[in-house]
């Protein structure tokens, strides 16, 4: 994958979850890859098939393709790369959900203790990264955007997330007024149309990226009191 211009720390990617990171404060993200603390994607875990013939088996993009093609819906995890104004953006969405053979709607699952009546900007834009990037890809056109949010403790088993799948698909094939947020007993479901805004978190983003500036910090008490860098960086309260 190689890209046309010099990125940051010399990567030749950047990966959607990063650009979420710099969000909730790019300073932090800065001090993560400087101290090696940043994981890769894990772009071997190729694509996985969520439903009751595959359960979440690992498929080749041929039998993928032909399950696209041959079911009325397919709900998948796959990794999308695309190149963008020259940088390989790289983003592994919890879920995709395809619908008699294109992206209909993106499906990304978030654990929280406290905040399951809150949706992050952060949480926000990633999701909707992942349905810019389908577009970019022509997998499919402004997909429905959700963002599903479990409590921590009660863990994202493989029958709880076939239920959260199977309910978010019930809101998917009815009529529902955008913006929605549906309860639930363990998770809440945050629905959105593609935000086409998204491009403008994205060249503020690659900004850092290319070096047209430096990092940023978003102090605050709740963010620094369980920072990790809170000992050594400038900016913690």
């Amino acid at each position: 994958m190689a890209s046309n211009l010099v990125i940051r720390f010399n990567r030749d990617y950047v990966t959607v979850s990063e650009i979420a990171q710099q969000l909730y404060c790019e300073y932090k993200l800065h001090l993560s890859i400087i101290e090696g603390k940043v994981q890769t994607p894990a772009m071997e875990m190729g694509i996985i098939i969520h439903d009751e013939v595959f359960r979440g088996r690992r498929v080749n993009e041929e039998e993928f393709v032909n399950a696209v093609r041959n079911n009325e819906v397919v709900i998948a995890t796959l990794p999308l790369i695309a190149n963008i104004g020259g940088v390989n953006i790289i983003g592994i969405p919890d879920a995709v959900v395809f619908v008699k053979g294109f992206a209909k709607a993106v499906i990304e699952l978030k654990t929280s203790n406290r905040w399951l009546d809150r949706l992050f900007d952060s949480e926000y834009v990633q999701a909707q990264l992942y349905a810019y990037l389908i577009n970019k890809l022509g997998l499919g056109i402004d997909p429905l955007v959700m963002v599903v949010k479990v409590k921590r403790d009660v863990g994202i088993t493989e029958r709880l997330r076939r239920n959260i799948f199977s309910t978010a698909i019930k809101y998917l094939m009815n009529a529902v007024e955008l913006p929605a947020k549906v309860r639930f007993r363990d998770f809440t479901i945050y629905i959105n149309g593609f935000d086409r805004s998204i491009e403008m978190h994205l060249r503020w983003a690659l900004d850092y990226w290319l070096m047209r500036r430096e990092p940023r910090a978003v102090p605050s008490f709740g963010k620094c009191a369980v920072c990790e860098f809170n000992d050594r960086c400038p900016f913690s309260l």
